[in-house]
């Protein structure tokens, strides 16, 4: 930029000057700039207008458009103390009759009141018991009693002791499969089913003695009412234990069986997945201790080599050396893991090392688990002296004396806690010394139409009808009506309308709108010199005409109306919305910008029609196919011709756009660039006249250097 001289040798104000030149020029910038931010309020009306003409057609015009809207039913009920009804698609016509005979209830469990205990003195003593109580501090002086949540089917067992406590004992019930509370202000644990129905009943009772007490140190044994309690208890006290033992032993072998050959065979493809390093370092310890050698082949894999010939992994248990093969494989890892564990403790060992040691030892850890999985198994099993395992005739493996024992024993300690729990209950019948109130869970029973109905839930669907009962009818049955909802027909058709009319206003309002001469959008100077209202009445009154008589407006307006006046044919019979009570206001008595909106005779929300006879509602109710079909044929071509003047078109405008929203956005990027050019050719020009001012100012100072000095020579 040239250097700018203020008139310091002409005397001229230069600055004015050159202000006044370039305004002059400045008004191309302007006239592009306001053009701009004229286009950008068309955009904008145009994108709110827009929006709801797209509304209007995806929402109600949609909905108006298919008959299945039209089917619509309600259904009354004569209680609604007793029951409530959700009418579906698929409910039919009907008077039916309704008899509540038992609500679903949750099976719940109210604990007594817990206690704290001096066991020393064998009484009660003072205090708060919390969710940190122990059970010892609750009178519970065993060892590990054992306990049983059954919920429907599923059985789940729980172990407690003196140091569990009763925050503790909650959360187990509740991860066993119920809902369980302790309320610290009431002192009491609370228990319910997850759901409510008789299958989601739950039992809490005590396996053995021990259980039975800490059930009655936590105050949760309940009176066995129904005789639950006493039936499960009799049944393990009364049964063939000896068939009960046979069972168990063979349920066992089977499951050690099993377990047997899945570890042995899990052994073949743990060493084939080993890397070549590994089986190197396998061979550095076979070599010493066995027979045979490990090969590795990236094709081929893993084979082992004895007396010259290679056998598959999977082959060695058919040989008669199998077993050894495995246990000096088995030996032979064991002394390649302390190997490796070696090296990473060895402070000469470099990090590489280590490292390489450390992931070689991990990829053992999968035959350490397994080896570790197969010892467990065969510890229950006969084996020889020297730990192999011992087959019976069959092949199968056989229970040690160890496991057998221990069968017997679990089997006959069942016995003898059930005959010691059958005592319990009789005690407590006849103490009646229960500390909790259990209630149980149980159905929803309904006669509807005479028909028995059960449901878990208070809910019932039942032929469209989705019933949700609240109480028993107690021989007072309920009444339900389902009938065609006219009101809801009504209600659709009056929605669309209310739409329709919102929309057509709008672009009459645009177009009709007056003219905005002499307004143009305020450059920010312009702004500068005006207040906040000012110039928000100043863009309104652009706003508002900014759509004035637009063609586009026009032509999909005028469509809209053309369609809706048109009427179809309906059983060979020319309609119109007329005919239904439906038209717009006299063209004196509409409010400008409304007389294209319609009204429904009869309407209370609307006064300029609510005296008027209710044509439409009359036709729902008795000729409801006429409705119907001649409003699903209307909506339907007002939808089609929406839908065409809608798509999209190449350079022009979007898909479901109605006005050129594409071209109007390279419209105002084109006003982009050209202002910026027009920006620049201004500041050039600007700067071109700095240059000649700057120059002029130079050349006057030269003239007045070389005035002085010839002045100075003449003597002046």
């Amino acid at each position: 930029m040239p250097m700018r001289l203020s008139g310091l040798m002409s005397g001229m104000d230069t600055e004015s000057i050159i202000s006044q030149l370039v305004e002059a020029r400045k008004t191309k910038v302007t006239k592009a700039v306001k053009a701009q931010k004229s286009l950008k309020f068309k955009q904008d009306a145009w994108k709110d207008l827009n929006k709801k003409i797209v509304n209007l057609y995806n929402k109600s015009l949609t909905q108006m458009r298919f008959e299945g809207s039209y089917v619509k039913k309600v259904t009354k009920v004569s209680n609604s103390n007793i029951v409530s009804v959700i009418t579906g698609e698929g409910a039919m016509n009907s008077v039916q009759n309704l008899e509540v005979k038992e609500l679903a209830k949750s099976g719940f469990l109210t604990g007594g009141k817990l206690q704290l205990w001096d066991t020393d003195k064998d009484e009660a003593k003072a205090g708060t018991v919390t969710g940190s109580t122990k059970l010892s501090e609750l009178g519970y002086t065993g060892d590990k009693g054992t306990l049983e949540l059954k919920v429907g089917d599923e059985t789940k067992r729980i172990t407690v002791d003196g140091n569990s406590t009763v925050s503790n004992f909650v959360s187990v019930l509740r991860s066993a499969g119920v809902n369980a509370n302790f309320d610290e202000g009431n002192g009491r644990i609370y228990i319910s089913s997850k759901t409510s129905g008789k299958d989601a009943n739950f039992e809490l009772y005590g396996v053995d003695e021990l259980g039975f007490d800490a059930l009655d140190a936590l105050k949760l044994t309940y009176e066995d009412k129904d005789g639950k309690l006493e039936a499960h208890y009799t049944s393990i006290s009364t049964r063939d234990n000896d068939k009960t033992i046979e069972d168990r032993e063979a349920a066992r072998q089977k499951s050690y069986q099993q377990q047997w050959e899945k570890y042995r065979n899990n052994r073949a493809g743990l060493v084939e997945g080993f890397s070549s390093d590994m089986i190197d370092k396998l061979n550095g310890q076979l070599s010493s201790i066995a027979g045979f050698q490990l090969s590795y082949d990236a094709d081929d894999g893993v084979k082992l080599l004895r007396g010259g010939k290679t056998y598959s992994l999977s082959d060695i248990d058919k040989e008669t050396w199998g077993e050894s093969a495995w246990d000096k494989i088995t030996i032979a890892i064991n002394k390649t893991q302390s190997e490796l564990a070696e090296i990473q403790k060895d402070e000469n060992a470099s990090e590489a090392d280590k490292k390489a040691a450390l992931d070689l030892e991990k990829s053992l850890n999968g035959w350490v688990a397994n080896e570790k999985n197969l010892k467990a198994v065969e510890d229950n099993l006969v084996t020889d002296a020297k730990g192999k395992v011992q087959l019976d005739a069959d092949g199968k493996v056989q229970l040690s004396d160890d496991v057998k024992k221990s069968i017997k024993d679990t089997a006959d300690k069942e016995v003898k806690d059930a005959n010691d729990m059958l005592k319990k209950l009789e005690d407590m019948k006849n103490n009646s010394s229960e500390a909790a109130i259990k209630s149980e869970g149980s159905d929803a029973v309904i006669l509807l139409n005479g028909e028995e109905y059960t449901s878990e839930k208070n809910t019932f669907e039942i032929n469209g009808l989705t019933l949700t009962v609240s109480a028993k009818t107690n021989g007072d049955p309920v009444t339900i009506t389902t009938e065609d909802d006219t009101n809801g027909i009504y209600d659709m058709i009056k929605n669309f309308f209310k739409e329709y009319n919102a929309v057509i206003n709008e672009m009459d309002k645009y177009y009709n709108a007056d003219a905005a001469k002499g307004y143009d959008p305020l450059t920010d100077e312009e702004k500068a010199a005006m207040s906040d209202s000012q110039i928000e009445e100043w863009e309104n009154k652009i706003k508002d005409a900014i759509l004035r008589k637009d063609s586009t407006l026009s032509t999909f307006s005028g469509v809209m109306k053309q369609i809706m006046m048109e009427g179809v044919e309906v059983n060979g019979k020319k309609m119109y919305l007329s005919n239904f009570g439906i038209g717009t206001l006299s063209y004196f008595s509409a409010p400008d910008n409304e007389r294209n909106a319609y009204h429904i005779d009869g309407d209370p929300d609307d006064e300029n029609t609510a005296n008027n006879a209710d044509k439409l509602k009359s036709m729902i109710a008795n000729d409801p196919d006429t409705v119907v079909s001649f409003f699903t044929q209307l909506s339907q071509k007002l939808s089609d011709k929406m839908f065409d003047m809608m798509k999209a078109k190449e350079g022009y405008s979007s898909a479901m756009t109605v006005y050129d929203d594409k071209k109007m956005q390279k419209d105002y990027d084109d006003y982009t660039a050209k202002i910026k050019d027009l920006e620049k050719k201004l500041a050039d020009y600007e700067d071109k006249w700095y240059a000649k001012f700057a120059a002029m100012e130079t050349a006057l100072a030269k003239m007045q250097n070389n005035a002085s000095a010839v002045t100075s020579l003449l003597g002046g």
